[in-house]
């Protein structure tokens, strides 16, 4: 089969920085959209300061921007504005990540870009959208975690919240969203010949991480108080292993949990009744000391011949190295001023015969 790439002859405008609108748009461009990325000398993306560095240069932003072309221009001016009007013309999509108001403070709001291309796609990825009471304030992956409800589920056994290691809201709530505004956006301008103008709030977005914990407290029950995918089940936990690694079991059906049990020749420990799992009620000490018998890699060895769900929990460089991250080839090498560094290459692939 050969590969297609979806939005091949797309030209998006991206004005965005930092980490939601810049990995967003990566992504589009892994699906064959050109993109240019167009930032003022006035306010250039942050990340192009984060450490490490190639050259003066974060790999983080190397890696987020370096599949686009790059615009540095001033466009509060009038000639870097007509040329910008020039782009907007030739353009599919527009995509900006400002406070409400700041686009139209540039003369370049959904109502004026419509105007010089009417079949244009315009997007604003905000923390808290374009309307509410909150649509002015500023935010962080944190913030928008903590006002969805998210980190209050996410506790340590003190009832701490835990930040993650990881940006939930900024790729979840920001990135994934983005992609999914541009592709839809670019179907509804196709199929009603209008302009489309797409309002991505991070909150609301984020929101629906916490599905199941919404769903429950429609049925009035706390997830706090049934934590059964956070902690609450011994057949849905990670543990420690004899080398100071950690496996995740992600047993959560009961077939699953049987046929761990068959793994570990501890029959008396299947059953038919998931509460029975749960760590108030099994002895979760019990698991701890069986998982310490043996290193992580042993038993991912011994898990390779049963149904079990048994994971390892990789460090981050490990990851490029595994067999399957490198079949599926979601990661390319590439060098910068011949320096390596690997980007993440693909968000999905299609195919065609």
């Amino acid at each position: 089969m050969q590969e297609i790439l979806p939005l091949e002859g797309i030209k998006i405008l991206d004005f965005t920085r930092l980490l939601p609108g810049p990995l967003g748009t990566h992504m589009l461009s892994q699906m064959g959209a050109e993109v240019m990325k167009i930032e003022s000398p006035k306010r250039m993306d942050y990340t192009r300061y984060y450490q490490p560095q190639i050259k003066g240069v974060s790999t983080l932003f190397h890696t987020l921007n370096h599949t686009k072309k790059q615009l540095i221009i001033d466009y509060e001016t009038s000639e870097g504005y007509q040329q910008i009007v020039e782009e907007i013309k030739l353009a599919d999509v527009l995509v900006e990540q400002f406070r409400p108001g700041a686009m139209e403070s540039f003369n370049l709001s959904f109502d004026t870009v419509k105007k010089i291309n009417p079949n244009i796609v315009y997007i604003s990825v905000t923390g808290y959208g374009q309307s509410g009471d909150k649509k002015e304030a500023a935010g962080h992956d944190l913030n928008y975690m903590a006002e969805t409800g998210l980190l209050s589920m996410n506790r340590d056994e003190q009832g701490k919240p835990v930040l993650p290691g990881f940006q939930l809201a900024d790729i979840a709530g920001g990135s994934f969203m983005l992609v999914s505004a541009c592709t839809s956006g670019l179907l509804a301008q196709r199929l009603r010949k209008t302009p489309q103008y797409i309002d991505v709030s991070l909150f609301d977005a984020t929101l629906a991480l916490g599905a199941i914990a919404q769903g429950m407290l429609q049925g009035k029950a706390d997830y706090n108080q049934m934590p059964f995918l956070s902690g609450g089940l011994v057949n849905y936990n990670v543990y420690e292993c004899s080398d100071k690694k950690w496996i995740a079991l992600g047993a959560l059906e009961l077939k699953f949990w049987n046929s761990f049990c068959d793994m570990v020749q501890r029959p008396l420990w299947k059953t038919s009744d998931i509460s029975t799992l749960v760590t108030d009620f099994f002895d979760k000490n019990q698991l701890e000391e069986l998982f310490k018998t043996k290193t992580r890699d042993e038993w991912v060895v011994m898990a390779s011949s049963f149904d079990v769900c048994l994971s390892p929990v990789l460090e981050v460089k490990e990851v490029y190295e595994q067999k399957h991250t490198k079949d599926r080839a979601v990661f390319k090498e590439i060098k910068i001023d011949e320096e390596q560094i690997y980007i993440y290459d693909k968000p999905y692939k299609n195919y065609m015969d």
